[in-house]
């Protein structure tokens, strides 16, 4: 009967960790050519005793199917499992790829969040500056409305007549800043009078 294995294939009581493994990671970095990053130096080469495999292919005679299975169980159960993880792996390999390169459009169009002097925001350090930045936007829109408002106000009751043309409320964008916000679909323009 074989012993217990910890995650490395080491017998239990023995503890060996590699150089270039950060506390917290089940696999080690130098497995998936992340070593180098977290360490200076380069890639130091991997144990004698520990070659880097593939997460997603099993070790010949000690995969989790043979040993969740028996001898007696037929290789395609083993074989449509592996199948199975694989594709659940791709399939979050991908949306992870399909976050990041959102989160990656979202910091393009930040102010501040791109420039050269700046570190890369994290996830949430760019959802924060996003949520942060529209709320500034939403104020900055009211308080243009209040001061078109305030203006169309004061130019009335002074009875100051703008120039033809030049009424405000002839505007676009004024009559647009003076709608308040709605969710729905926006109504169809008054007909003039």
């Amino acid at each position: 009967m074989e012993g217990r294995r910890n995650w490395e294939g080491m017998p239990l009581g023995e503890s060996h960790s590699p150089p270039q493994s950060v506390p917290g990671r089940r696999t080690p970095l130098g497995a998936v050519g992340l070593g180098g990053f977290y360490m200076q130096g380069g890639q130091p080469p991997p144990p004698q005793h520990c070659y880097p495999t593939d997460e997603n292919q099993p070790e010949p005679g000690t995969s989790y199917g043979q040993r969740a299975l028996g001898d007696g169980k037929s290789k395609q159960k083993m074989r449509q499992g592996k199948n199975v993880r694989l594709n659940i792996n791709a399939r979050e390999r991908r949306r992870m790829h399909d976050l990041n390169d959102a989160l990656d459009e979202l910091r393009s169009v930040i102010p501040y969040a791109h420039s050269p002097s700046v570190r890369k925001l994290s996830k949430i350090a760019t959802l924060l500056l996003a949520k942060n930045y529209i709320l500034m936007q939403a104020s900055a829109l009211e308080e243009l409305r209040r001061l078109v408002a305030y203006l169309q106000g004061t130019a009335t009751a002074a009875g100051i007549v703008a120039p033809p043309g030049f009424d405000l409320a002839g505007l676009p964008a004024t009559t647009k800043l003076l709608q308040p916000p709605s969710l729905g679909p926006p109504a169809p323009p008054d007909p003039p009078s």
